[in-house]
């Protein structure tokens, strides 16, 4: 038991130095811009929220208050970069939008050699499954005990099937496309995601974290 609580605090330590460099490295805008992390975050959640997101539910992805959340925005606001539209559904509501200069700031944060992801370049196909794996063990985990709320994880999500499939390349099932998938295309961010009910997400954590192996017929 002692080994693996040292082996435990290693990998902590691993993670911390991580997040410590991202953090660092978000601070780093177009043209030498400082860019609090924050910031960066929610350049990133926009780019990707399709018509925009309500400020209450950009707060709970980002995993902050709203009212810090409020003060960020309105930096961001004031640099052109964020902008407020009438919810479609909801004329009393204002939806999160990037603008034209807010998506250019994105597109730097998101180049495929910036941040993680250009630590990412170095893994293979397995230890990129392995990561993916291991990530959505650790946010599932931190969802348990109410640390984050709608993070949207294969984990988290009613469609999700943990080795309900034959195949064992691509042992898990999405109840949404009706097609089994593998590890590698695990997905920490899902535009389909709809959240599971609570005894389902246990059901399902506690599966996918035994790693169920195949039965070769």
């Amino acid at each position: 038991m002692q080994e693996i609580e040292r082996q435990r605090e290693q990998v902590a330590a691993g993670l911390e130095q991580l997040a410590r460099l991202m953090q660092a490295q978000a601070w780093r805008g177009e043209a030498g811009r400082p860019m609090p992390p924050v910031q960066a975050s929610v350049l990133k959640l926009l780019a990707g929220a399709g018509p925009g997101l309500r400020a209450a539910r950009l707060a709970e992805r980002l995993g902050v208050t709203a009212a810090s959340l409020s003060d960020t925005l309105k930096t961001m606001e004031a640099h052109g970069w964020v902008q407020r539209r009438p919810d479609p559904e909801d004329g009393r509501a204002l939806l999160l939008q990037l603008s034209r200069k807010g998506r250019a700031q994105a597109a730097l944060k998101l180049q495929p050699d910036q941040g993680m992801a250009g630590l990412l370049q170095a893994l293979d196909e397995a230890d990129l499954a392995a990561l993916l794996r291991s990530t959505q063990l650790l946010v599932a985990e931190a969802q348990r005990q109410g640390l984050a709320t709608g993070l949207r994880t294969c984990i988290g999500c009613r469609f999700f099937q943990p080795f309900a499939s034959n195949d064992a390349a691509r042992p898990h099932l999405c109840g949404f496309t009706g097609q089994p998938f593998g590890d590698l295309e695990l997905r920490n961010d899902c535009t389909e995601h709809a959240p599971a009910d609570a005894e389902d997400f246990a059901v399902n954590r506690e599966r996918f974290r035994q790693r169920i192996p195949h039965i070769a017929e």
